[in-house]
């Protein structure tokens, strides 16, 4: 009876629910299991194993890969139409569920395309593949949009950092055990590996959507009042200055980052000759054993100071992540390691900085649209123009460059390496620029978070001390109360 009614008060406790109903509560756990059960598919479709169907399998060439980066990124401007649909109508529940299910079944179709289109030449494999890649997107353009308004609705602002720290840091455990899975078995079968990952890709990701089946979707905030046509909407999405302020950053932030974005992969498997175990155990798998041992941390960081101090933080790691590339050889593949150690423990929280800022500038009405416009113009301006630049780069004025083998610090100078370099310095342009103009509402400054965080580590550690040094009296004062009673014994005994 005890075991029953115990049993009946346990309930999984992975972030602050005091006051919740239990329908809350389920809601924000199966926003979790979803991302977990899904991570197989963003393992596949954002790692190496992408970029090595495309290269292999695919045979695409530089410019081919930047440009099956930037085609299907820039098919998010539809964002903004399908929200205002969803804000018209209001049934952003059917379109996320409809459009993702659909969306990401073309994930499948695109690891067979080998199989079933054989005969087409390697030009029009990767045509037809571009297609089924803008249809994905098309999709998730909904996914994006359905899941930024519920998340606005369901997860209480208190937490916000927290939850999506620990909802990274599950996801992102499983994530190192599939991503060793998923590269033994593509190092023991060869190029069929690549077809069954994506296939599997395409499964978890359907499944991922499934689990909002299961989440109970609060009505969207009736627009009473306010102009619910699609140019009243857009200009009142850009006429909030501060709102703004965090789509110029970020589009501009993504941008320098995306201009090399293609090439990582690329540069391991064909400069480094690094095998595919190799290559994700460098990136997937050690950046997120990172992320897991960390993102905790900066999750009760953002909640104490808020985003714009952490994304300081957290920018400056960014910007030196890509310069141990610029060291690494074939003999010193090591360098990679630092790298992804860094990204390990700066993206995930700049990731939850963005969702944060995003969701807390823009207001319960129309969301959706300010969300649609965000997603639209980082994906077009920060990752499609980024990766398509970084293509015509790599193709034309670096490729000239590298031509003239320049050795600057001990390295020869190639195209890739070149690219580094620009992405580093522009990085350092947006970090310096256009961050220190993003605003937020009862932030602390970065000064005065740096102290704080000083300040309570000199106490904890002075605490430590304390702690230690009372326990080491303690231990004495038992040695010497041991002693007494022992001599006292002795004495007793002897009359």
């Amino acid at each position: 009876m005890n075991g029953r009614k115990l049993g009946a008060r346990f309930h999984l406790r992975l972030f602050d629910d005091s006051g919740m109903s239990a329908q809350q509560r389920s809601n924000l756990y199966w926003v979790i299991w979803s991302v977990t059960i899904g991570m197989l598919g963003t393992i596949v479709t954002t790692g190496p194993v992408w970029s090595a169907f495309q290269r292999q399998v695919l045979q695409a060439n530089d410019f081919q890969l930047g440009l099956l980066a930037a085609i299907p990124v820039a098919a998010s401007v539809l964002q903004i139409f399908m929200s205002y649909i969803m804000e018209k109508w209001r049934n952003r529940r059917f379109m996320f569920l409809f459009f993702g299910l659909v969306g990401r079944s073309f994930w499948i179709l695109i690891a067979l395309v080998p199989y079933i289109f054989p005969s087409f030449s390697a030009d029009l494999r990767i045509w037809l593949v571009t297609v089924f890649v803008v249809m994905v997107f098309t999709g998730n353009s909904s996914v994006g949009l359905g899941w930024g308004s519920l998340m606005g609705d369901i997860v209480p602002i208190r937490i916000r950092g927290s939850y999506f720290s620990v909802r990274q840091m599950i996801s992102l455990a499983s994530g190192v055990v599939i991503g060793i899975l998923v590269s033994m078995m593509i190092d023991r079968l060869g190029m069929p590996g690549y077809s069954i990952a994506l296939v599997l890709a395409g499964i978890t990701h359907i499944a991922d959507i499934a689990c909002f089946f299961f989440v109970k979707w609060p009505p969207m905030t009736a627009s009473v009042g306010v102009k619910t046509s699609l140019v009243g909407m857009l200009k009142e999405v850009f006429t909030n200055s501060r709102f703004v302020k965090v789509i110029v950053f970020y589009s501009i932030w993504l941008f320098s980052v995306n201009i090399v974005g293609p090439f990582w992969n690329v540069y391991m498997l064909e400069d480094l000759k690094m095998s595919f175990m190799e290559m994700s155990l460098y990136t997937q798998i050690v950046s997120n054993v990172t992320t897991v041992l960390i993102i905790s941390r900066w999750g009760r960081l953002i909640d104490r100071y808020g985003n714009k101090p952490v994304l300081q933080m957290s920018s400056l790691l960014i910007t030196l992540s890509p310069l141990p590339w610029f060291f690494a050889t074939p003999a010193t593949t090591f360098f990679i390691l630092f790298s992804n150690v860094i990204n390990g423990c700066s993206w995930p929280v700049s990731d939850v900085c963005q969702q944060n800022l995003y969701l807390s500038h823009s207001p319960q009405v129309h969301r959706s649209m300010y969300i649609a416009v965000f997603l639209a113009c980082i994906n077009l301006f920060g990752v499609a123009l980024g990766n398509a630049t970084g293509g015509w780069l790599m193709q034309n004025p670096l490729a000239s460059l590298a031509s003239h083998n320049v050795v600057l610090l001990g390295m020869t100078m190639t195209n890739t390496r070149y690219l580094f370099l620009l992405s580093i310095l522009l990085r350092v342009i947006v970090m310096l620029v256009f961050l220190p103009r993003i605003t937020e509402e009862g932030a602390w400054t970065l000064r005065d978070a740096l102290s704080d965080m000083l300040q309570r580590t000199r106490s904890s550690f002075m605490n430590g001390i304390t702690q230690v040094r009372i326990s080491i009296l303690r231990k004495r004062a038992r040695r010497y109360e041991d002693r007494e009673r022992n001599a006292e014994q002795k004495h007793d005994g002897e009359e």
